[in-house]
C-alpha cells in the first residue's frame, strides 16, 4: 500500500472516530458498527484491529465498520443508546453496559488490564515516593489505567492533584510519548502498550523503565458484546469464531500483535473483579 493511501485510510478513519456515527444498521446489506473504546489513535486502531473486524465480518456474514467516540464518556454514552451494533470495549465500560443496559458478553481477551508507571531511564527517578512534587501523565482519569495508578500513588502518601500533577493526555500512547520527551516526569499507562513496546516504537522502550506494574488479579482488557435484543444464535456463532480464532495463522498473529493474547468465555468471577472500577463512569468526576 503506497503513503498515499496510506494517508487517505487513515483520514477517513479519523473522521469516522471523531463524528457521531449513524444509528446501527438494523438488517440486510447495511454494515455493522463495531464501536471500539478510544484507546489508541485511528491509525494504530485501523492496524492493529482490521484482523480483527475481518474475523467478525465471516461469523456474521456482514460488513463490519469499525467506528468509535471522542472521548471516554461519549462513548459510554453512544453504547448505552445502542448506537453500535457490537464493541469492543474497557472491562468497566462493559461491565457497566451489562449491568445497566443489559448488554451480552460474548468473549474477553486473555491479556488482563495491569498498569505500569514509566520514567525516563536518566530520570533519577527509582520509585514512586519520588514523584512528589512532579507531574504523571494519564491517558483517562476514568479509565482503570488511572484508577490502578492513583491506588498506587495513595497506598505511598500521594495525592494526586496536590503531591503529583495529573496531566491528561488523549491517548495511552500520548502518555509513553510525554514521558519520552520530558514533558512530564512519569506515565501510567496499560502493559498492553507497554510490553514488546518494539512492536510500535522501539527507541521509546530502550529510553524508558518502570517504577511500578499493578499485581494481578486484574480484569480483562477487553470486552466483546453485542446488545440486549441479540438473539443467541448469533452471540454463539459469533463467540466460537472468536475462541477458534487463536487456530487460525491470522489470528496468532493478530493475538500477538495486539498482546490480547487470547480470546476466552465469559467468567462470572473475572467481571466480578471488575465491579471497583465502574463508579467513575455514573459518579460526578472529583
Amino acid at each position: 500500500m503506497n503513503s498515499f493511501v496510506k494517508l487517505a485510510l487513515g483520514v477517513v478513519i479519523a473522521l469516522v472516530l471523531v463524528l457521531p456515527p449513524p444509528l446501527h444498521a438494523a438488517s440486510g446489506d447495511k454494515a455493522l458498527l463495531l464501536g471500539v473504546f478510544p484507546y489508541l489513535s485511528a491509525n494504530q486502531m485501523m492496524e492493529q484491529l482490521s484482523p480483527l473486524v475481518k474475523r467478525i465480518e465471516e461469523a456474521l456474514g456482514k460488513k463490519v465498520t469499525m467506528v468509535s467516540a471522542p472521548d471516554f464518556m461519549s462513548y459510554v454514552e453512544r453504547t448505552a443508546k445502542g448506537e453500535y451494533d457490537l464493541v469492543l470495549t474497557a472491562p468497566h465500560m462493559g461491565r457497566l453496559a451489562q449491568k445497566r443496559d443489559g448488554w451480552q458478553l460474548v468473549a474477553m481477551t486473555g491479556q488482563q488490564t495491569t498498569t505500569v508507571i514509566l520514567v525516563r531511564k536518566d530520570s533519577g527517578i527509582d520509585k514512586i515516593e519520588d514523584l512528589r512534587g512532579r507531574k504523571m501523565a494519564v491517558g483517562n482519569r476514568r479509565s482503570v489505567t488511572y484508577l490502578q495508578a492513583d491506588e498506587a500513588l495513595g497506598q505511598k502518601g500521594l495525592t494526586p492533584g496536590q503531591d503529583v500533577e495529573i496531566v491528561e493526555t488523549a491517548t495511552f500512547s500520548n502518555v509513553v510519548q510525554s514521558v519520552f520527551i520530558g514533558e512530564v516526569a512519569a506515565g501510567a499507562t496499560p502493559t498492553l502498550l507497554w510490553d514488546k513496546w518494539e512492536h510500535v516504537n522501539a527507541e521509546q522502550h530502550r529510553q524508558l523503565r518502570e517504577i511500578f506494574r499493578a499485581k494481578k488479579p486484574a480484569p480483562p482488557s477487553f470486552l466483546v458484546m453485542v446488545p440486549a435484543k441479540t438473539g443467541q444464535e448469533t452471540i454463539l456463532r459469533l463467540r466460537e469464531s472468536l475462541l477458534t480464532f487463536q487456530d487460525t495463522p491470522e489470528g496468532k498473529i493478530f493475538l500477538q500483535k495486539s498482546q490480547f493474547e487470547s480470546f476466552l468465555p465469559p467468567d462470572d468471577e473475572a467481571m466480578a473483579r471488575i465491579d471497583p472500577y465502574v463508579h467513575v463512569l455514573i459518579e460526578p468526576r472529583k
